[in-house]
């Protein structure tokens, strides 16, 4: 005979779970690192992302508060309204855990509202925690930069101009379809992090790191310099495109081309 369906049996389940999930997701955002930071880097424990965690914690939370309301009203209410019918007729003989239990909570309560010894301690941990994760080099320029688009990033940060900024993006070949595009949207475009995106634009070219004289080389010399024959030199340039001559030196590519000398160098510091 097929037996009849428990909701009982359902429902502890169902707290069981909730409470696993609720206990585990807790631990992962007592050690999260910021939002700021997390978002930026595109931060992952275990495969899933702050925001993913923080999903499972609510949902899991809800589900663990609608599962003991079914718990209490379907299950328990007759057994919860006998109790309470006879405590209000014989008041409650229990004065001491009751108030040893109403004490303890409201010392946890006001402990933590306070922060003040030991519940400031636990707290103050947690932070150190989060705090662990990031480094000066991952640093966001400001909180929440992953929000900001390509325009708002030249006007905010002062990089430079917005066709300076797609520029870059271009030789690096991050995809963009406008400015008004944020980095967080570029970097799940182009299925990268924020950050890495930030770094391509705001890192200063090879030409301007080796000074104005980049432009005096000639294409054998600057293959020295980049590690490469000037065949290769010759095949990469051609290969973008650009129409060049053994013996020409940088600066004469790029006129004859109409392109900056400094887009001639990035295509060798990919």
């Amino acid at each position: 005979m097929k037996k009849k369906f428990s909701w009982k049996v359902f429902i502890s389940f169902g707290l069981t779970y909730s409470f696993i999930f609720i206990f585990i997701s807790g631990i992962m955002l007592y050690t999260a690192p910021p939002g700021r930071y997390a978002h930026w880097v595109d931060w992952k424990l275990l495969g899933f992302t702050k925001d993913g965690w923080q999903g499972i914690h609510i949902i899991f939370s809800v589900s663990f508060a609608i599962l003991s309301i079914f718990h209490l009203f379907t299950i328990n209410w007759s057994s919860f309204l006998s109790y309470l019918k006879l405590k209000k007729r014989k008041g409650i003989n229990k004065n001491r855990e009751f108030y040893w239990s109403t004490i303890l909570t409201l010392v946890f309560f006001f402990g933590i509202i306070f922060s003040v010894p030991p519940f400031n301690y636990a707290i103050d941990f947690g932070e150190y925690l989060t705090e662990s994760w990031e480094t000066v080099e991952e640093e966001p320029p400001i909180p929440h930069a992953e929000l900001l688009t390509l325009t708002e990033l030249a006007e905010q940060l002062k990089l430079s101009s917005v066709d300076e900024i797609t520029r870059k993006l271009t030789i690096h070949e991050i995809k963009f379809d406008n400015t008004e595009q944020t980095l967080q949207e570029l970097a799940i475009i182009n299925e990268t992090t924020p950050v890495d995106i930030y770094s391509q634009i705001s890192k200063k070219s090879g030409a301007e790191r080796q000074g104005s004289g980049i432009g005096r080389k000639t294409i054998e010399v600057f293959g020295v310099e980049v590690g490469k024959t000037p065949d290769e030199v010759m095949k990469i340039l051609q290969g973008n495109g650009i129409k060049a001559k053994k013996g020409q030196t940088l600066r004469e590519i790029g006129d004859n081309n109409n392109i900056p000398t400094r887009d001639i160098f990035e295509l060798f510091s990919k």
